[in-house]
Parts: structure tokens; C-alpha cells; sequence
């Protein structure tokens, strides 16, 4: 008879679906979504979808591998788990001897989300031999620090659908947020207005009632604009600001030059569209401000949504549950700490996982990273810098390992790779970064050929070198309840009993509350301050200023004559960053990236539609088809971002 097994989907996506795993004899043959979730339930993304052909891939990496050739050139032979083992433990025994502990490096980001995948011992390792830390900031880390120093301010994201405009800025929830598009769409079946603020014209913006279109990361300038229209239309809500902010007269004074035209200057608007937009958004109640990670990939980005967190204060959307920012961090309720074990260790020097191609090749780097474990990432494609990176990776006296599911790019440049299971073989804890859900994942079939978790390899190298700690003796259940136990999670109804029963728990505050309708935000005054004495104490100035791209033409003329377009590396509707590469369907759909250009630039280099072009700056390259469209505005063009090299994604 069919099994039919209760789990949900890790990738790096902000819905955390609960899915529906249907096995006959022993293998997965049905991937659905399970329609008790009230928000995930009706359906599944296209990449999920067709997961099946991901599981059971001809190309999965099954068996442990050797390098056998030139770094780079993707050529392997069988080894033993125990063959691995040994030569890793061996390598890193001699490197912790010459150099210490800070010679080793692990380089990991959300490839998987589960908090014992993501999260896990695996982290307790490296901690335990003295490691160099990895500061994991490639995406959302701007905003992650904004949150820490001014505390989270969101409201339910189910909240979404009651809202009367929504203004999507710098996501596109049509290709990486389904569910969230859903309650759009459901909003404005019953009249609700949707903007969209997004450098590209976006599957979302085709379906937008309003799109403003600035230059990439100048959103900071446009907030500051929007506020400057707000105030000086007295389309504030000065009772709310009365009772619950401070530093009004500071704020008022600092956007006070922040017209529409030096805004429109700076973002390449029409004054004429920031005025409209702000006046829609302050006469508008409820107005919900849904934001993405997009814009968090440039500098000044911090300062951006900390400008955007000032428009919902200054016109009182807090007041209504459908008002403010849409936000959910439920992964964060977890005990971490319990299962990374940051305390193993003393503490070490920390490198910037965006910087991996300098530290890699950085001469002067005391002491040299010697050795490097990848897991749930692959920086050969998503890091910056790429020609730097892969220079690094290419280094012979580099000893580096790929726990991986398939032969990545990251991959091919490892002396031993390491096969990895996907969701549908290990058991997990899920939280999200999209909505306030906990979930269970539940192992649904057997790992195929010798594939391990990220927890198993942790406990076999911590055995190989001798590290004892209990943390590398719980099972993966014991794990999942040491995540669970007394962490906010269990006190908001996810303790791991009823994780058991019911597969998925809501955490949150639930729909209809409006968080912050009396103040209480998280400051010490318990308003909302214009005017941050935490953000000036931490170095960044107490009042939001609009800091520019590091390399547009204005912060950088002298490479404006070199380099005159604005890059924008777009996420693609069928891949989730770089993680789909060998599934046949989406590679079908999207064979090869293209440059996206629009017509007047490319008129003006002599470049027509379908034309092979080299698109590159000092760090990378991709030659690939240029695609002539208005989706971009005059002086920006547009890649899609995650493409696999050897798929030729770059070079």
C-alpha cells in the first residue's frame, strides 16, 4: 500500500511549505502540497514541484569522491566513507598543528533551511577545533542588523489580504513567494491597489497597478523623498506621533531637501511619480509595506530600510493590523545556541562569507585559510568577486571538501566531495523567514546510495577526531527537541509533542492584531524614534540619510567611463539561487542566462536582439544572448542570478 508521509520543504524560501510525500515501495513517487496549511496549502511552487526529478537524479552524487585531475575539471573517483573520513581528519589534524584552528574554514549559508541542516552540529565542529567564523551576510544581513540594533517591528503577513494598498518593494512575489502572492491576489479580488517598487518590470509588476521603477539601490533616496511629500503635504498622522514617536522635528529637518526632484534626480523618477506614490500610500488606510532582500545587496542598504521603517510610523499605518511592515523571523525562535555551540571554542576571527575570493587569495592573511568545508552553499556562483573566488579555489595547497547533492561548480574544485541527502531523506525542524509557522520535516524515503545529513557527517568527523561533547552523541530527534526545549518556540505552542501531532504550529501573534496600534515598539522608550541613539551608538548616525551604490556612475565617475551600466542580478522564476541546476525541467526553461538590455543602450553599442555579448567588470564575466526590452530602464542592465558555470552560466 502507498505511504503517504507528513513533511515540509527547507529550500530558501520564505513559505516553508507542509508537503505530502506519497511512497510505494520505498520510493517517492508524489510530491504535494498538504492542504491542512492554511497559507501553503493550495499548491506548490514550480520548482518544488517537480522536486522527484531532483531526488532521484542520474546526476546525484552517491558515493563519496576523490579528486582525480586539475582542480576545476570535475574529474573524481570512488572513495570509501571511510577513505574520506580518514584523509579529512588527517589533513585538518596536520593543519591544526602548523597553524591553528583559524587555517580552517567553513562556508555554508541556506542552500537548506532546517535548523539541523542549516544550524546544526555541524557548526559545533568547527567551533570545537578553533575555526575561523563565517560571517553569514550574502543576503538579509543588512536588515538583520538593522532589526538588532531597533529591535523587529512587522506585522502578520496574513494580514496582508485586509490590507487596501500593498506596496511590494524589492521583491517579486510571483517568483519567490507564491503563497504571499496568493494573499495579494485574494486582496485585491476584493478591491485592494498593489504597488510595486523594483528597478526591472517583474512577473509582479506586470500584474501591478502601479510601478516605479528607480535605479538599483537608491531605494533609501526614494524613502527619503516619499517622507519629504508626507510631511510636506501634512499627510502625517500627527495624533500617532504625538502618543507614540519621538524625534519627529529631527526627521522633518533631515528629509527636509529630499524633494521630488532631488530625489527623482538621484533614483532616475519623475518627481511627478515619487508625489503620487507617497500621497497613495499616506491617504491609503491600511497601507502594508511588504519588502525583500533585493535591495539589501547594496551599500547603504541598512540605512534604506531603516528610511522605510519611518513611512508607516509618520502616517499611522501602525494603527490598523493590515498596516505597517510585513515581516515574520520564526526560525529565530529556536534554541540556535543549543545545537551551533558557539561556546566550544574561544572565540576567533571572523571573515565575510562575501568576501570569500579575497581571504582565499589575500597574501598577507595570518594564518592562510588552508583548508575549506562547503555545505548548503556553492560560492563558486553565488559569491561575489567570482574571478577572485574561483582563483581561490583553485589553489593547490587549498584542501577543500564539497558536502554536496550534486557536482557544482563549487564542487568541481574539491579534493574530496561528500554526498548529501535532499529534504525528502532526513529529518529536520523547520522555522521561516516568511511567515510565523513551526514544522516538522520527517524523513519520507531512505537516503539513496551513500548519501548522509549534514547531522551524520558532523557526528562521524566529530568521532574521527576525537571530539566529545554530547551535542555529537544526540540523535537527530534529540536535536529537534534540544532546538524546541524552553526556546520561544515551545512557549508560543510548538513544543516538539505537538510538532509530532500536528506536523505544523503557528507561533505568532495571529491575524488582526495590529502590534503596534498603542506603541510598544521595541526601543527603550517603547515609541517608534525617529531619532536611534542605539544606531548612533553603533556608528551609523541617529537618523536615516540616504548612503549611494559604492560603484554607480555618481559615487564612482572615474569608472563611469569604463563601466557605464548599472548591474542588476535578478532572482529567475525557476530556480531558487543556484540550487536547481540539474533539474531537467527548469534547465529546459531557462537554458542559459541572458543580458537584458533596453533599447536605447543597445542601439547605441550596435547590439540587436538574439546577439551573443560579453558582459563583464573587474570581478566576473558571462557571455550570453542580449535580450532588447524596456523591462530595464536606460542605463541598467539585467542577469539573471545562479546559473552553474560549466552549464554555462559564466566564464
Amino acid at each position: 500500500m502507498d505511504q503517504v508521509v507528513r513533511t515540509a520543504c527547507s529550500h530558501d524560501c520564505p513559505d516553508a511549505c507542509a508537503l505530502l510525500v506519497t511512497v510505494r515501495d520505498g520510493r517517492a513517487i508524489e510530491v504535494a502540497p498538504n492542504p491542512a496549511h492554511p497559507i501553503t496549502g493550495r499548491h506548490l511552487c514550480v520548482k518544488v514541484d517537480r522536486y522527484l526529478e531532483r531526488v532521484y537524479s542520474p546526476d546525484r552524487v552517491l558515493h563519496p569522491l576523490g579528486r582525480d585531475g586539475q582542480k576545476g575539471g570535475g574529474q573524481f573517483v570512488r572513495i570509501s566513507w571511510d577513505e574520506a573520513l580518514d584523509t579529512i581528519a588527517g589533513r585538518w589534524r596536520s593543519i591544526l598543528s602548523e597553524d591553528g584552528g583559524e587555517a580552517i574554514l567553513p562556508y555554508c549559508y541556506l542552500g537548506s533551511m532546517g535548523l539541523l541542516s542549516a544550524l546544526g552540529p555541524v557548526h559545533a565542529v568547527f567551533h570545537a577545533l578553533g575555526a575561523s567564523r563565517l560571517e553569514r551576510t550574502i543576503c538579509g544581513g543588512q536588515g538583520n542588523g538593522l532589526r538588532s540594533l531597533c529591535g523587529t517591528m512587522g506585522t502578520e503577513p496574513e494580514n496582508l489580504e485586509d490590507a487596501d494598498l500593498i506596496v511590494a518593494w524589492g521583491i517579486d512575489p510571483v517568483s519567490t513567494t507564491v503563497h504571499t502572492w496568493d494573499l495579494i491576489r485574494r486582496a485585491r479580488r476584493s478591491g485592494t491597489r498593489l504597488g510595486v517598487i523594483d528597478p526591472y518590470r517583474s512577473r509582479t509588476v506586470v500584474q501591478a497597478d502601479l510601478h516605479v521603477q528607480p535605479y538599483p539601490g537608491t531605494d533609501g533616496a526614494l524613502a527619503l523623498g516619499l517622507a519629504h511629500v508626507i510631511l510636506g503635504d501634512g499627510l502625517e498622522d500627527r495624533d500617532y506621533l504625538d502618543r507614540h514617536a519621538t524625534g519627529v522635528g529631527e526627521f522633518r529637518a533631515a528629509v527636509r531637501t529630499w524633494t521630488p526632484e532631488h530625489a527623482g534626480a538621484v533614483t532616475g523618477l519623475q518627481p511627478e511619480a515619487i508625489a503620487e506614490l507617497a500621497r497613495e500610500y499616506a491617504r491609503t488606510k491600511p497601507a502594508a509595506i511588504r519588502y525583500g532582500v533585493g535591495m539589501q545587496r547594496a551599500l547603504g542598504s541598512g540605512m534604506a530600510l531603516r528610511a522605510i521603517d519611518c513611512l508607516p510610523a509618520l502616517t499611522g499605518q501602525w494603527r490598523h493590523a493590515a498596516g505597517g511592515i510585513v515581516d515574520a523571523r520564526s526560525l529565530r525562535m529556536a534554541n540556535l545556541a543549543a545545537l551551533m555551540r558557539p561556546d566550544l571554542g574561544a572565540p576567533t576571527r571572523t571573515l565575510n562569507m562575501i568576501q570569500l575570493g579575497r581571504h582565499l587569495t589575500d597574501p598577507s592573511l595570518t594564518p592562510p585559510i588552508r583548508a575549506l568545508y562547503v555545505f548548503n552553499s556553492n560560492p563558486a556562483v553565488i559569491a561575489a568577486d567570482q574571478t577572485r573566488v574561483l582563483h581561490g579555489l583553485a589553489r593547490e595547497d587549498l584542501f577543500t571538501v564539497v558536502h554536496e547533492q550534486f557536482l557544482t561548480d563549487t564542487a568541481r574544485y574539491a579534493d574530496i566531495v561528500l554526498p548529501a541527502t535532499t529534504m525528502l531523506e532526513q529529518d529536520d525542524v523547520l522555522g521561516s523567514w516568511g511567515y510565523h509557522y513551526f514544522a516538522l520535516q520527517r524523513r519520507a524515503v531512505e537516503p539513496r546510495g551513500d548519501a548522509k545529513s549534514n547531522t551524520e557527517v558532523a557526528r562521524l568527523l566529530a568521532a574521527r577526531l576525537a571530539l566529545t561533547d554530547t551535542v555529537f552523541e544526540q540523535s537527530d530527534d534529540g536535536l529537534i527537541a534540544l532546538a524546541l526545549d524552553g526556546s520561544r518556540a515551545e512557549q508560543s505552542g510548538a513544543s516538539l509533542r505537538r510538532l509530532q501531532a500536528e506536523d505544523f504550529v503557528r507561533v505568532g501573534a495571529g491575524k488582526g492584531v495590529a502590534p503596534f496600534a498603542g506603541g510598544g515598539f521595541p526601543t527603550r522608550s517603547g515609541k517608534f524614534e525617529f531619532v536611534s541613539e542605539d544606531l548612533a551608538r553603533a556608528g551609523h548616525g541617529p537618523l536615516p540619510i540616504y548612503v549611494p551604490p559604492a560603484e554607480a556612475p555618481e559615487t564612482r565617475p572615474d569608472l563611469a567611463p569604463r563601466y557605464p551600466l548599472r548591474l542588476l542580478t535578478r532572482k529567475r522564476h525557476q530556480s531558487i539561487n543556484s540550487s536547481y541546476g540539474r533539474l531537467p525541467v527548469l534547465a529546459r526553461a531557462e537554458p542559459h542566462p541572458c543580458v537584458e538590455i533596453h533599447p536605447a543602450d543597445a542601439s547605441a553599442r550596435g547590439i540587436a536582439d538574439g546577439q551573443r555579448v560579453h558582459v563583464w567588470n573587474d570581478r566576473g564575466a558571462v557571455t550570453c544572448p542580449a535580450v532588447v526590452t524596456d523591462r530595464v530602464k536606460a542605463g541598467v542592465v539585467s542577469v539573471a542570478f545562479g546559473h552553474w558555470i560549466h552549464d554555462g552560466g559564466s566564464a
